[in-house]
């Protein structure tokens, strides 16, 4: 190969790369204008969507977000104190001090007054807490913070009760507390390892909750002095479900029968139906002078008996404090 074509391809090879690298650069360019036009893209369909929002993105929707922000900040700060206004802190004990307890304040429950000879409830009643009141069960060192509680929500509704008119409380029952839900397993969490951490709200400042169910005999004043009291009560107590039923028909028994016997000794069938209606014939009916009619009076009517479900609440407002009078409890009886 001369000169002159050695010459000719170093050129060739020159303008060739010169043509790839252009080529590159151009394409590039286009890239980034076809990248940076579906960002301006997206950026103007943004504005235009939050324009037509009823808030307008400006400094005075800053001003108003911002307004709104610290009302409900404080509108949420005066509910908890209201909601938590009857929470509790109870100091610690031991178990063979906190059974006594429950048997001396049962005794004391026992003695308020209803329809069961002077007393709300019959001799021996447990309020829920069988095994530790007549039975001989200690209750677990684990387990004293969620059993004072639960004795303290308990006896709350019985005062009230009693205090409402009720004639007896005939049973309560306690609903065991919530499991706590078991951890995110090994399998999961590597399965999500790529994915960023979801926020986890922090469950020691949840509300802890008793549920239970009362079933009490009572007047129908009874019932609505109760609903009224718990509504107004400061403990937080919510009347999640309640029925009710009266014990007996006293329009049956006033018109001289009882309709539920009535019905259960009818036989059922066509002979039935005919055997009936002969002994319809066959018995005289009672006789109504005219203008007189069946009337029941509220205050000496049969009682109502209702079972109500409870779930009462405790927002934890006094935790911190009762851990640092624990604390300096502690310090004291140290230092003597």
């Amino acid at each position: 190969m001369n000169k002159s074509k050695i010459i000719l391809a170093s050129v060739g090879g020159v303008a060739l790369t010169a043509s790839l690298v252009l080529a590159y650069l151009i394409w590039s360019a286009m890239a980034d204008k076809s990248e940076r036009a579906a960002d301006l893209d997206g950026a103007i369909a943004t504005a235009d969507r939050l324009t037509r929002l009823p808030v307008y993105p400006g400094p005075d929707g800053i001003k108003a977000y911002n307004a709104n922000a610290e009302t409900y900040k404080t509108w949420r700060e005066d509910a908890v104190k209201i909601a938590s206004a009857g929470d509790m802190a109870f100091e610690s004990t031991t178990p063979p001090a906190f059974k006594a307890f429950l048997v001396d304040d049962a005794r004391r429950l026992s003695a308020l007054p209803g329809a069961v000879d002077g007393r709300l409830v019959k001799e021996d009643f447990p309020f829920g807490f069988k095994d530790y009141i007549t039975g001989g069960v200690l209750p677990a060192q684990a387990d004293l913070a969620r059993l004072q509680r639960e004795w303290y929500d308990v006896s709350t509704v019985i005062e009230a009760l009693a205090k409402c008119g009720v004639s007896e409380v005939v049973d309560v029952t306690i609903k065991p507390p919530t499991p706590v839900q078991p951890e995110q397993t090994a399998k999961s969490s590597k399965k999500n390892k790529g994915k960023k951490p979801t926020k986890v709200e922090n469950k020691d400042q949840d509300p802890v909750v008793t549920c239970f169910t009362v079933d009490f005999r009572t007047r129908p004043a009874g019932l609505v002095n109760a609903i009224n009291e718990f509504i107004t009560s400061s403990r937080f107590v919510v009347v999640d479900d309640f029925s009710f039923t009266r014990e007996k028909d006293d329009i049956a028994e006033a018109i001289g029968g009882d309709g539920k016997k009535q019905q259960e000794s009818q036989p059922r069938g066509r002979r039935g139906r005919r055997g009936r209606a002969a002994e319809e014939e066959e018995t005289p009916r009672p006789e109504v002078e005219k203008g007189q009619s069946v009337v029941t009076d509220p205050m000496t009517a049969s009682l109502l008996r209702v079972s109500m479900t409870f779930s009462v609440y405790d927002f934890r407002s006094l935790e911190g404090g009762a851990a640092e009078a624990g604390a300096d409890a502690e310090k004291s009886e140290e230092a003597k």
